[in-house]
């Protein structure tokens, strides 16, 4: 018998992102395909039709004015994290926001204080956080399988032809390669090392100011080392490695989304860990929120909110670091 809650979930932000999450969402026997809103009613009918929703909204505050509302996942860009996650918890809806929680850190401590506040929950949709094999990763480490870790080498790259006024390299909307996608070799170097005790950053601007592609470096506390890079320059491997005494664990392509996780000893022999995963992938990160909800949490313990608070004081740090001399 399923004695699961149902919680109904609304949509601000109904584009291809969007899309992608209520795919993963689709699969999760207690969430309901609720609202969307977007300032275009006819964009939020149009989403609505395609993916079965009840009902749509030309207006945010309508749909948080609904007293069915239980959670809201925030797809905008980057720039408006803030503004609508913050009407959101003012309207005590639970809240997903997509990656990146906010501009900068100043932003997202406002934002968790809220949060807190109003006793609403709060977490970044950072979907590589709850993949099987990111969190398996971490146990074989843990666990000492792997023997000691020395080194991290992690890049998500991919061409895309410049813009001026795609989101992806706009200023005011908060582009960049180190926010987009660079975000991700970011937290898998903090989520295994934590916070780097030194940092070093060598970038490529793009023409609008924003970065192109970026390569860092950091040491961190226990002595291990982590070589990350991302682009819109230039495909990369989109692989994570983590070099061991024993060998070293492989996230295979796409390493942020991915069902495969690796093992090969000194002698090249692998060994596959995990292989498969359940829906696209965007469904975990929306059960923790249902789990946290049932457990009457106000944050997630696998995406806390200080969890958040570093990766982007460490997303901040860096980018200043690809600001032209």
């Amino acid at each position: 018998m399923n004695n699961l809650k149902t919680y109904n979930w609304g949509i601000i932000g109904p584009g291809r992102i969007a899309g992608k999450f209520v795919e993963g969402l689709k699969i999760l026997p207690n969430a309901r395909l609720y609202a969307v809103a977007s300032r275009s009613l006819e964009r939020a009918e149009s989403f609505r039709a395609l993916h079965g929703f009840e009902k749509s909204f030309g207006s945010y505050a309508e749909m948080l004015a609904d007293v069915d509302l239980d959670i809201v996942y925030i797809a905008t860009t980057n720039n408006l994290h803030f503004e609508h996650t913050m009407i959101s918890l003012d309207a005590g809806k639970a809240v997903l926001c997509e990656k990146p929680l906010a501009l900068n850190r100043n932003q997202a401590e406002q934002m968790i204080f809220q949060a807190r506040k109003k006793n609403v929950f709060l977490m970044e949709a950072l979907c590589s956080r709850f993949m099987p094999s990111m969190l398996e990763m971490n146990r074989q480490i843990e666990n000492g399988a792997t023997g000691k870790p020395i080194m991290l080498q992690c890049d998500f790259g991919f061409i895309a032809p410049f813009d001026a006024e795609n989101r992806i390299y706009a200023p005011e909307l908060g582009g960049g390669s180190i926010p987009d996608i660079g975000i991700y070799p970011i937290f898998t170097a903090l989520y295994l090392f934590g916070k780097p005790t030194e940092i070093q950053v060598v970038s490529i601007p793009a023409p609008a100011g924003t970065d192109w592609t970026t390569a860092m470096l950091f040491k961190h506390k226990g002595g291990e080392i982590s070589m990350l890079s991302s682009s819109f320059q230039v495909s990369l491997k989109n692989e994570a490695r983590v070099y061991c005494e024993n060998g070293y664990l492989k996230l295979h392509k796409l390493f942020s989304k991915t069902a495969c996780l690796s093992f090969y000893n000194n002698d090249g022999d692998e060994t596959v860990i995990t292989s498969s995963i359940t829906g696209n992938g965007y469904n975990y990160e929306a059960a923790e929120v249902m789990k946290c909800l049932d457990e009457k949490r106000a944050e997630s313990p696998l995406m806390s909110h200080q969890l958040s608070l570093d990766l982007i004081s460490l997303t901040d740090e860096v980018i200043f670091k690809c600001v032209p001399a």
